[in-house]
């Protein structure tokens, strides 16, 4: 009996895959638009828990092979995901729901959005939930990384100090750099007056075919601000408040005093250390160790507290915030505090058709500015010293012009800043018809800085100035009046055509003033003006009377006008096909008198690959679109408004007046006319693949890019006629640079199960950057040295030169063949032998100052109500000249100041630094640049929701460079009527320390 059970139960086992299979049969249907009843086509359907699927044709159809306990599972872009369980049912009618979420995703690609499955430029979208954690009160700080190609920079650890912003590269010499920023369709925002909480998403347009729509003004790039605004439904007040805590995240490694004194007695000898200047001893007949960076330095505290209300009903919202911090720097009498007010109104009238915008933001900023100097001093002034006398007075050494108690400068200056800034706008749009609107959109900004300053002469580093006092104000003035037409239609479900076109005038006035005095007279010391006046009464020095210059009271005014036509076209085909077009044309009152106006053309497709029938069925690829554009752009940013003009001032030669029978200062040409002045010109081509797998789990975007800067600016060189060139030099439009590069962004779901998600994304770019032209035929640049390396006993010497065919940032130095005999760095020859000659040394291309590949990965984590985020970055292939090690290793100059532990390994007469490569170190580095644990307590009663979190910024860096911190300045614009680049690559110390931070805060939801 038991054997035949068996063998029954044995045989269904067998049976029961044909059982299944009997089971199952084809499901065929059509999926539809549920709002319009058309037919989708590429949509998956796939069987629930396998990787069985197919994907609906042209005319939406599909068929499957499944059964009847099976749930189809149907998802397309933009629309919400379905589950239906067929049943007996063989077929289906399914009818998909645009998804809320996907439509809300817009890009802003400048007066007005797109969604991002029709884009064809290459634009970036940072969403205010993926900011940066920890204390970022710049809204750039809060998307350093996130952006592919973005590189955001900052420094120093100076809170007062704003990042420097490079997007694909360095486009400009001397036109300027940096991106356009346009905070709710205003152009030119100073970043800082906004508040990152105030922030809903930041796009950045990368491309000239994005970008050109602003013109002149779009060459580096265009970083789009849209702030939060008040939604339909019930009122919302929130509460956000944190406290951070920073201190230096590393120091210089420079000798303690009995560091010191054993240095010295090798270098110099035993008797040296009787030198009671330098090496006093105290009471009980010690000498002093004084840690001069802690004198100056502090643990700073930063508060920060916002509340805002928002809401409103089907006609009217509102949104209004109120956001204070309060910034301590760690060197002290250094910080800012800043109060942001914000309103946005958004209100709708006659039966919906019209819709008003209003936005008002006040903010004041009031900083406490660093000395550099006093940092400066910290680092040289000795261990061996003590900070004051046993009278009370501060500690000098006598006779030194390098030695000045860093302690005494820091607290006998100031330096504040007060900043006030009004922007008020309003945006209409009248809808005429379903598919005909106008738009007008004015704003209004103005701004108002006074900085204010005093040296004590009391002390010894400001005697020579004889102290010094001064006040100074400027006014920004910005008026904008943008008129714009748009014209939409749609063809059928998945076809349609957008057409816009405009009108932009801008006027900006700037003007200022300007005085200061000298305290008086050293005999007066005994006098405390400095302590009675600071800078408040100018008037009661003496500098004036005892001291004649004609720089004691200064002032400037400036205006200028852009005028710009628009417009731009857009053509969406079956879904598949994108095309836009776009043209601007400006006129500026900045340019010469022959080159008043420009245009700038773009162009870009886009194909969606994914939704044609060839792809139907791919169980793996399921969203592909190619893109490709050209542009052209403008950079006029750099340049001031009246440099094509003539124009007269002070000249450096005085004349006699017989009647005051005194020399006077003249007035003379102080600046060429240039009618032929214009835009520099950016053109750039620009390919993109987008692409989504796995079901949306993963999905990232490829950019490849190429850009040429033509009618490059620089100030050259011309000699000088009596007829139409009265000054040496002119700012001429002729060198071309060029910047290549590819760029990746990846990210996706890597798990979502149970309770737990653990989303990741990383971003990263390469780009090479080349000088193509600095020459024609007409103007010359000459040999253009920059990247001083500085030192004692030193003339000028550089370590890098723009060179046509070579990138910026290069390195041009000796090679390193070790020390002679005397103490001297010897180099290779051009002969192959070895010199201690500089002017005889072979020089090589030695490295870049700018890095070659940025990278960061973010990685966001939740398990219950927990969460956890982090983001490392990493910078590769740039070289940085420790122009600072090399003078704190100067063996002969050991008792001139201080110097680096790193000074035992030198020979003891090394006495005169060298350029050579024997500086030259590797930048790269990886720094966790913040992390954040949060936990989410349920709302309960009035609470909605509540977040309390702990976190902070540069926990730590893994780089080989022996420096203090190996992300420097990477500026190398040119100064205006200057001729050498900034330096780039180059630490030269007596930087602002950087720091470590850690962050307590709470977000609480009403």
């Amino acid at each position: 009996m038991i054997k035949r059970y068996r063998f029954r139960f044995l045989f269904l086992l067998l049976l029961m895959p044909v059982l299944t299979f009997a089971q199952q049969r084809m499901v065929t249907g059509t999926v539809l638009d549920s709002q319009n009843n058309q037919p989708l086509p590429g949509v998956n359907v796939i069987n629930k828990g396998t990787t069985n699927g197919t994907s609906t044709d042209n005319e939406g159809r599909f068929s499957i092979q499944t059964d009847a306990n099976t749930i189809l599972v149907f998802s397309y872009v933009g629309y919400a995901s379905k589950e239906v369980l067929p049943g007996n049912q063989t077929q289906l009618k399914v009818s998909l729901d645009a998804d809320a979420k996907a439509l809300s995703e817009m890009v802003v690609i400048g007066y007005g959005t797109v969604q991002k499955k029709d884009l064809t430029g290459a634009v970036s979208q940072v969403s205010s939930k993926d900011f940066n954690a920890g204390i970022n009160p710049n809204p750039l700080q809060a998307i350093q990384g996130k952006v592919a190609g973005l590189n955001i920079t900052q420094p120093s650890g100076d809170p007062n100090q704003s990042p420097t912003v490079r997007l694909r590269g360095y486009t400009s010499l001397a036109g300027g750099s940096e991106p356009l920023y346009v905070v709710d369709g205003v152009i030119g925002i100073p970043i800082n007056s906004i508040s990152p909480s105030d922030i809903d998403r930041i796009d950045v347009l990368k491309d000239a075919s994005a970008s050109a729509i602003y013109g002149s003004r779009a060459a580096n790039g265009v970083v789009i601000i849209t702030t939060k605004r008040g939604q339909t439904g019930k009122s919302t007040l929130t509460f956000n408040n944190y406290v951070g805590m920073e201190t230096i995240s590393k120091s210089l490694d420079l000798m303690n005093g009995n560091e010191y004194r054993e240095q010295v007695q090798r270098i110099k000898g035993p008797g040296s250390l009787d030198d009671n200047l330098k090496f006093p001893k105290d009471q009980s007949g010690n000498g002093y160790n004084t840690d001069w960076m802690k004198q100056i330095s502090r643990t700073g505290y930063t508060k920060s507290s916002e509340v805002a209300l928002s809401g409103g009903s089907d006609n009217f919202s509102y949104r209004g915030s109120l956001n204070y911090v309060d910034r301590e720097g760690i060197i002290k009498n250094t910080g800012f505090n800043r109060v942001t007010g914000r309103i946005n109104v958004d209100q709708k009238a006659l039966n919906e058709k019209l819709k008003i915008q209003y936005n008002l933001t006040l903010s004041k900023t009031e900083s406490d500015l660093v000395n550099n100097g006093v940092i400066n001093r910290a680092v040289l002034f000795l261990p061996t010293l003590p900070v004051r006398n046993p009278d009370g007075t501060y500690y000098e050494v006598d006779g030194s012009f390098d030695l000045y108690n860093p302690v005494a400068m820091q607290n006998n200056f100031q330096d504040q800043s007060k900043n006030h800034v009004l922007i008020g706008s309003m945006n209409l749009n009248y809808d005429l018809t379903p598919h005909f609107s106008l738009g007008a959109n004015g704003a209004y900004r103005y701004e108002n800085t006074v900085e204010s300053q005093a040296y004590n002469m009391a002390v010894k580093a400001f005697k020579g100035q004889l102290g010094e006092a001064s006040r100074s104000t400027d006014q920004h003035n910005d008026k904008l009046l943008e008129l714009t037409a748009k014209y939409n239609r749609n063809f059928g479900s998945n076809s349609s055509f957008n057409l816009l076109g405009g009108y932009s005038y801008q006027e900006v006035a700037n003007d200022g003033f300007g005085a200061k005095n000298n305290i008086g007279d050293p005999s007066l010391e005994d006098i405390d003006l400095y302590g009675l006046y600071g800078y408040n009464n100018l008037g009661r020095y003496q500098g004036t009377l005892i001291r004649g210059q004609n720089n004691y009271a200064t002032s400037f005014a400036n205006s200028y006008k852009l005028i710009s036509f628009f417009g731009r076209t857009t053509f969406n085909l079956l879904d598949k096909f994108n095309v836009t077009a776009t043209l601007r044309r400006d006129g500026s009152s900045k340019f010469g008198a022959n080159n008043k106006w420009g245009l700038f053309p773009s162009i870009a497709g886009g194909w969606t690959v994914s939704n044609e029938a060839f792809m139907a069925g791919n169980k793996t690829l399921n969203y592909l679109k190619l893109r490709a554009g050209w542009g052209r752009t403008g950079n006029s940013e750099g340049i001031n408004p009246y440099n094509s003009l003539l124009l007269y001032g002070p000249s450096t030669n005085n004349y006699y007046d017989p009647v005051l029978k005194n020399y006077l200062p003249g007035v003379d040409v102080i600046q060429n006319s240039n009618p032929d002045l214009k835009w520099e010109v950016l053109s750039q081509v620009n390919l993109g693949l987008d692409f989504e797998l796995f079901n949306g789990k993963l999905s990232g975007t490829l950019e490849v890019y190429d850009k040429r800067t033509n009618d490059m600016l620089y100030n050259y060189s011309v000699a000088q006629n009596g007829v139409d060139i009265f000054v040496g030099n002119i700012l001429k439009n002729v060198g071309q640079m060029s910047n290549k590069g590819v760029e990746l962004s990846l990210g996706g779901t890597l798990v979502e199960q149970n309770n737990f998600r653990w989303r990741s994304n990383v971003v990263g770019s390469v780009f090479k950057n080349k000088i193509v032209r600095l020459s024609d035929q007409n103007f010359d640049s000459g040999q253009i040295l920059y990247n001083n390396f500085d030192g004692r006993g030193l003339g000028l010497i550089t370590a890098s030169e723009l060179r046509e065919g070579r990138p910026l940032g290069e390195f041009y130095v000796p090679k390193f063949a070790g020390f002679d005999q005397d103490g001297n760095i010897t180099f290779e020859s051009e002969d192959g032998g070895q010199t201690a000659d500089y002017s005889k040394a072979k020089k090589f291309e030695s490295g870049l100052g700018i890095p070659k590949a940025t990278v960061s990965w973010t990685n966001n984590l939740a398990y219950k109500n927990f969460d956890l985020s982090f983001q490392l970055r990493g910078v590769f292939g740039n070289k940085i000249l420790n122009n600072l090690r090399s003078n704190l290793t100067l063996s002969g100059s050991v008792l001139e100041n201080n110097m680096i532990r790193d000074i035992s390994s030198f020979p003891a007469n090394y006495s005169t630094p060298a350029l050579s490569d024997y500086w030259l170190e590797s930048g790269a580095f990886v720094r966790l640049d913040n992390w954040q644990v949060g936990y989410n307590i349920p709302g309960k009663g009035l609470l909605r929701n509540a977040r309390v979190y702990v976190g902070g910024n540069n926990l730590f860096v893994l780089t080989k460079y022996t420096g203090v911190d190996p992300e420097l300045a990477v500026n190398g614009t040119i100064a205006v009527n200057q001729q050498q680049p900034a330096s780039i690559g180059v630490d030269s110390g007596y930087i602002y320390p950087k720091t470590r931070s850690f962050q307590l805060g709470i977000n609480l939801s009403f």
